[in-house]
């Protein structure tokens, strides 16, 4: 069978597709589309990530950044300096152990956190427009479950 791009499948074929690869390939093109959008405001879908944890909380243990996104400590702190140098974080010694970091996001940070939601939401409105909310909301749940299920194969 000639390789074909996961668009491009038909439903016949996609019967019997592997799940697993479905989701990366709809992973591979969402990344890519989202760092088209964002290419203006200068940031990275991986960048967006990072200022969508940080911005729920006034500030943000280093560590737990990390945990949440599951990526481990140097990556983190590559990432971190990457935004500390476009000034959208500020990242600064834990007072309790100094040998840690906390973050926190600018002014510049949540301007950009906005712009790229308004982005995200809209490409997301445009995706889903024949589909009713139930329909969107049941596979976010969906979605969410199967997350957990890995998840739990490599805790």
């Amino acid at each position: 069978m000639k390789f074909k791009s996961i668009t491009e499948l038909p439903n016949k074929e996609l019967k019997n597709t592997p799940f697993e690869f479905i989701i990366l390939k709809l992973s591979d093109i969402c990344i890519v589309a989202l760092n088209k959008q964002f290419k203006d405001l200068d940031i990275t879908l991986n960048q967006a990530n990072f200022l969508i944890v940080i911005n729920t909380e006034k500030s943000i243990p280093q560590s737990y950044i990390s945990q949440l996104l599951n990526i481990h400590g140097g990556s983190v702190t590559k990432a971190l300096k990457r935004l500390e140098n476009k000034n959208l974080v500020e990242i600064f010694p834990d007072p309790k152990n100094k040998s840690k970091n906390i973050v926190k996001i600018t002014e510049k940070g949540k301007e950009v956190t906005k712009e790229f939601v308004k982005i995200i939401n809209q490409i997301e409105d445009e995706i889903f427009s024949e589909y009713t909310n139930e329909e969107k909301e049941k596979l976010k749940v969906t979605l969410r479950e199967l997350s957990k299920k890995y998840y739990e194969l490599n805790p």
